[in-house]
């Protein structure tokens, strides 16, 4: 079972090697003011506004010149677990805690080492992007995810973790928000005043992410329910958002302000839209029409049927199918698939003798954060821009989503993703993001790439349950799963 980095032995002497020198393996310095931003977070100066909004996360990051060798995987053989075998993983409580190896709590400790660096005292929020203060709603809940899972792997006692979320809770309670009703696009983590565009106008920025909230409602229902002394705080901070205005003819919109308007569109494709929706479901809002799979389309990749989704800038990545499946549980629904893209992954890997793991991710250099497609545009593995412009330095490897996938499937296959990771983030004081396609590393340091990281190794521990805690579930009269804590609201 070995990889083409050397053997294991090999490996393990080359992270022995780094924890005893981390000081003089570390990475490169980065710069005080990075060219980058994370998801929706913007510069203070932009571009002029393009005549068509698009709702799309975008990051960026500075660089550092670490390079690490590939991997190339195994031929397995060995039929992968199916969806069916994790249907019931949000109602049923680990029998047991899975140990970690050596090697995992190596990884533990470089994830936690950027939650250490990048957290902010006087707000409890924590920078997107190492060395960047701002940071976006998405942010915040892997912010969360982080410290809730430093806890869990006995990385950080309960009273640390409490101290930092009510911090955090405190700051959200207080945030500014656009015009009186949601978090805006941005913060700074240091003064968790709005930034951005139109931070110093009475708008309080240019508007919400649909997605990043649905995201975020997710952990905060995650938090309340693992910390229930916090749960009345975050009753306030959803007391206080009005998140029905981010809900239209049970779909999810965003908003973008530009000098000449604000715009009101549909926020969210295939797979991200309804991982988004779920936080939505939990909220009691009706967002029925997020579920619906009629618009979808279909495509072959490496025999494997995939459904695409039809409209502009159709985004899609392993991420919000592995988020779903860590953290609600792998369900099987019309528009969940993520059997096939692992296995679409699997294949197309043992094809180039090359691991892949295609995911969005943040960028070391322009145009600074990647949505790096399965299928885009009926062009497969093609990585774009947030403007959905094709670049020509694809990152092949994401090392979040490989680790992933690693603690959700079983076999050669999934164990060398993690090998890789692992060998990726040897030389590094946190954990990179990935690998180029010419095997250089992605070196941008942020905090989705160390919070899944983390939340992956939570859910190894935990047998493999997901994180959320037992919740209502039923299925409407098209199939698709509904997951609740109360009776849904109208709009």
């Amino acid at each position: 079972m070995s990889i083409t980095l050397g053997t294991r032995y090999g490996v393990a002497a080359i992270l022995l090697l780094a924890l005893v020198n981390i000081s003089a393996t570390s990475a490169a310095p980065l710069n005080d003011k990075p060219k980058t931003i994370s998801r929706n977070i913007q510069h203070t100066t932009v571009a002029k506004t393009p005549k068509i909004i698009r709702f799309q996360r975008r990051a960026v990051i500075p660089s550092t010149s670490i390079q690490p060798p590939q991997a190339a995987p195994q031929e397995s053989k060995q039929p992968q677990h199916s969806t069916q075998a994790l249907v019931k993983q949000v109602t049923t409580q680990a029998s047991s805690k899975i140990a970690l190896t050596r090697h995992e709590q190596l990884l533990i400790s470089k994830a936690k080492r950027y939650f250490e660096q990048n957290w902010n005292p006087t707000t409890g929020l924590i920078d997107s992007v190492q060395g960047y203060s701002h940071t976006t709603m998405w942010d915040v809940a892997s912010g969360i995810a982080g410290l809730l899972a430093l806890e869990a792997l006995s990385e950080n006692s309960k009273q640390i973790t409490e101290f930092r979320l009510e911090k955090m809770l405190d700051t959200l309670i207080e945030l500014p928000l656009y015009k009186q009703l949601l978090p805006n696009r941005q913060y700074n983590t240091r003064t968790a005043r709005p930034s951005g565009r139109f931070s110093h106008t009475a708008s309080n920025g240019n508007g919400w992410s649909a997605l990043d909230l649905g995201r975020l409602y997710i952990w905060l229902e995650i938090l309340a329910r693992h910390k229930p002394l916090l749960a009345p705080k975050v009753n306030q901070v959803k007391s206080k958002w009005l998140l029905k205005h981010a809900v239209h003819k049970g779909n999810l919109y965003g908003t973008k302000l530009t000098s000449q308007r604000e715009y009101f569109r549909q926020e969210g494709r295939l797979g991200y839209l309804q991982y988004a929706a779920t936080g939505y479901q939990l909220a009691g809002l009706n967002v029925k029409a997020a579920f619906k799979c009629d618009h979808l389309d279909n495509v072959e990749l490496n025999k494997v049927n995939l459904l695409i989704d039809k409209g502009n800038l159709p985004f899609f990545t392993l991420d919000p199918y592995l988020l779903y499946a860590i953290e609600i549980g792998n369900q099987q629904s019309c528009w969940n698939q993520l059997d096939e893209l692992y296995q679409v992954h699997k294949v197309q890997a043992e094809k180039h003798n090359k691991l892949i793991a295609y995911a969005e991710d943040s960028l070391s250099k322009t145009p600074w954060f990647l949505y790096n497609n399965i299928s885009y545009q009926g062009a497969a593995w093609q990585s774009v821009s947030h403007s959905g412009k094709s670049v020509s330095y694809p990152q092949t490897f994401s090392n979040k989503a490989a680790y992933a996938m690693s603690v959700l499937f079983n076999g050669p296959y999934s164990r060398n993703l993690a090998e890789l990771v692992i060998n990726n983030s040897a030389r590094h004081n946190v954990v990179p993001t990935g690998l180029y396609a010419n095997g250089k590393t992605n070196t941008a340091y942020n905090i989705n790439t160390n919070s899944l990281i983390l939340v992956s190794l939570w859910y190894k521990t935990r047998n493999k349950q997901a994180i959320l805690p037992p919740v209502k579930q039923a299925q409407d009269g098209d199939g698709a799963v509904v997951i609740s804590t109360q009776e849904p609201l109208n709009e």
